[in-house]
């Protein structure tokens, strides 16, 4: 397989891109904007990783980027690429206010930037899949669409927005063997979600059946079993 990983170089996007490369024969594309020593990092580990640096948030590189998919020759899409400020005291970081005191910039800004791109990128890898007349896409998604958490407005409402077009491009393009999917994992501890408050972090754990945070191996191995399988299943979830 040629697989494009968006947002490949940390915390889940990382294990999917380590877990798809140990299968020699797949060629992993990835992309990475600020994390670039973990880039390099995964190319001298994997061999038949490739790094794209591309900043998802500045229209010159991400036109640049979209012009040149077509080049990669890919089969399969992992759309994994979700940004949110690094700093938990400014508005739309993650999990950060009541819906009610949230401005109208933070949701405009939130979907630019995340959506987005996101919505671009798989359009140009459909239109390609289209000519190939076959093609994977998986999203992933979140745990809170199904669970809600005080504060999630903006990403619970930009997940729900990915879910609906995870479906719509299921049915369009089921004629040209082109499959979509998506997977919801409840939350990971990554370098975003370590800076939550630990009372969050408590309710998140409590309201899971181990009472324990899912860890990112256990989802890039989900995602490594499904693309394996030759069973094409009729539900669009990945189950966990």
């Amino acid at each position: 397989m040629r697989i494009l990983i968006t947002g490949g170089s940390s915390g889940l996007g990382r294990a999917i891109v380590e877990k798809l490369s140990e299968d020699k024969m797949n060629f992993v594309f990835f992309t990475y904007n600020l994390s670039e020593e973990n880039a390099n990092n995964i190319c001298e580990k994997h061999l038949n990783a490739h790094k794209i640096k591309c900043d998802f948030t500045n229209k010159k590189e991400l036109d640049s980027f979209i012009e040149n998919i077509k080049t990669l020759k890919i089969d399969t899409l992992i759309n994994n690429y979700y940004s949110w400020p690094k700093d938990p005291l400014i508005p739309g970081y993650f999990f950060s206010n009541y819906f009610h005191k949230i401005d109208e910039s933070s949701f405009i800004n939130e979907f630019k930037n995340n959506i987005i791109p996101t919505i671009l990128i798989t359009q140009e890898s459909i239109k390609l899949f289209r000519l190939l007349k076959k093609g994977k896409i998986i999203t992933v998604l979140s745990s809170v669409l199904d669970s809600p958490i005080i504060g999630s407005s903006i990403y619970l409402s930009n997940k729900n927005y990915m879910k609906g077009l995870c479906e719509i491009w299921a049915v369009e393009n089921k004629k040209n063997n082109i499959t979509s999917h998506y997977i919801s994992p409840s939350f990971m501890l990554t370098s975003h979600t370590s800076k939550m408050d630990e009372r969050l972090m408590d309710q998140i754990r409590n309201s899971s059946d181990s009472k324990k945070l899912m860890t990112v191996e256990h989802v890039s191995n989900k995602i490594s079993d499904f693309l394996k399988s030759d069973k094409r299943i009729k539900a669009n979830q990945i189950s966990l």
